[in-house]
Parts: structure tokens; C-alpha cells; sequence
């Protein structure tokens, strides 16, 4: 409601722009002894109804009491004003929660962290979880991003690309995040190359695969009939820089134990 009202006021204050400049004259000089080369064009009319609502509100404001652009702009400024602050105050009240303010400060933590994972790092039950993290983001505090059915967490600072997101809520599958491992080391591998570094069978990895070529995380080239994956420019970038090339060096690279490895977990 208070956007909205903010929105209105907006739309006047700008109708009324070439009423202050109006009350407050001035002359039109030329900038130059620029001569146009063509002949005048005519004006074509219209029907006041074609006419631009602002053009309408500014006339009607000039013509009735210009006085009112002067009340027009405080209740605008005093409407952001009241705006931003309850801002401001409920994020400060979402905070005072002491369950809220550990669910918000892990997810600053750990970006991508699902609902499994929070609920099980933090001994929440996931009924008490869903409410909380559906007043943080009623606040504008967090964010969610879903891929394959997964929903990941994330502080609302618009922070990571999306295709960063992604790549970060992949992560915590165990065997996902081993197949971006190993075609970061190791590009261009092969699905049998790759089930043979994971102990799962082929049809696994064809399943983790295809949900990070239809994320754009992953790239399949096929020559002389042999398919090879390799990561995407933007992911590997992302991907590399985070964990340092190495797994150790990951925070958000950790075990997510009850989240399942395998295809049929949902990874």
C-alpha cells in the first residue's frame, strides 16, 4: 500500500514539474545560428483523451492552484521518508527474533543452504523453519532460487549472478559437486571417465549431467561420436575462484549428508 501511494505521488510530482517552471519563468534564447534546411511540418491534433495523463493533472494543477505542488512535495517526501523507515524498523524487528537472527546469519554463511541442511544445522523442525524463513523474505531479507526441484537460500543482496546460484545450491550434492570438481581439473571428460571417478553408474551421472547442462553449469560437445562435458566459461570462472581448485578450500563446498547423493535423492 505504501508503494503504491508512494507511486501515485511520484506521478504527480512529475506532472507538476512544468507547472514550477512556469511560476518561476524564463527565456528562451537560441543556442546558435543553426538555420533548419527543411520546411515547418504541421501539427496534427488530437482529442484530449490521447493527451498524456500527466499533461492533463500539470494543466489542471496550473490552471486551478499551482499553490498545491508545494503540497504535492512534502506529502511525497514525507511519504519515502515513512516509507524507508518502516523499512528500516522491520528488518531491526525481524532480528530481535533470536531463532530468525541464527537462520538469517547461517544463511549468510553458507549462500545456496537448503531447507534439509538449515533445519538439521540449526535443530529447527522444518514447520517452525518454513515460517521464519517466510517472514525474512516478507522482509526482504533473503531470497530463494529453485533448480530441479531443490529450493536454495540466499541473503537478498543480489550478491551472485544466477547462474552463480545455481552453481552454489549444485554444490551441496555430494555427487553433483564431485562431477564440477573433476571437470574442473580435468575438462573435456567423458560420462564412463566420469563414472569411474564417482563409483556410481552411468545412468547416475547422465542424471546429474543433464539437470547441469539445463542449468547452463555444464557444456556437452560431441565429436567423431564421442560426447565430452566441460564447464561453462561463467561457471568455471565462478566455480574456480571459490574453491581455490580444491575442495578443502571451499566453505560452501561441505558434506550435505541427508540430502542424498544418488539420482534418486533429487541431488
Amino acid at each position: 500500500m505504501r508503494r503504491r501511494t508512494a507511486a501515485v505521488l511520484l506521478i504527480i510530482l512529475l506532472a507538476a514539474l512544468p507547472a514550477s517552471a512556469a511560476a518561476t519563468g524564463y527565456t528562451v534564447s537560441p543556442a546558435g545560428n543553426y538555420v533548419p534546411d527543411r520546411p515547418p511540418q504541421d501539427m496534427t491534433p488530437i482529442e484530449w483523451w490521447q493527451v498524456p495523463p500527466q499533461i492533463l493533472i500539470s494543466e489542471f494543477l496550473i490552471g486551478t492552484a499551482p499553490e498545491l505542488l508545494v503540497v504535492v512535495n512534502v506529502l511525497f517526501l514525507l511519504n519515502v521518508w515513512l516509507f524507508f523507515g518502516y523499512r528500516r524498523i522491520a528488518k531491526r524487528a525481524a532480528l530481535e527474533h533470536e531463532t530468525r537472527t541464527a537462520i538469517y546469519d547461517h544463511i549468510r554463511a553458507h549462500p545456496g543452504i537448503r531447507l534439509g541442511t538449515l533445519a538439521e544445522d540449526l535443530g529447527i523442525n522444518r514447520g517452525t523453519l518454513r515460517y521464519h524463513l517466510g517472514k525474512l523474505q516478507e522482509f526482504g531479507m533473503i531470497a530463494s532460487t529453485a533448480v530441479g526441484g531443490q529450493t536454495g537460500y540466499f541473503e537478498n543482496r543480489q550478491k551472485y549472478s544466477p547462474l552463480e546460484e545455481k552453481v552454489l545450491i549444485h554444490l551441496k550434492n555430494p555427487n553433483t559437486r564431485e562431477i564440477l570438481f573433476t571437470l574442473l581439473e580435468s575438462p573435456e571428460a567423458s560420462r564412463p571417465e566420469l563414472a569411474e571417478r564417482l563409483g556410481i553408474t552411468a545412468s547416475s551421472v547422465s542424471w546429474h549431467l543433464r539437470r547441469l547442462k539445463n542449468d547452463g553449469v555444464v557444456l556437452r560437445e560431441k565429436e567423431r561420436g564421442d560426447v565430452r562435458y566441460t564447464l561453462s566459461g561463467e561457471a568455471a570462472a565462478f566455480f574456480g575462484e571459490r574453491t581455490g581448485g580444491g575442495a578443502a578450500k571451499s566453505g560452501d563446498c561441505r558434506d550435505t549428508r541427508h540430502e542424498g547423493a544418488g539420482a534418486g535423492s533429487g541431488g
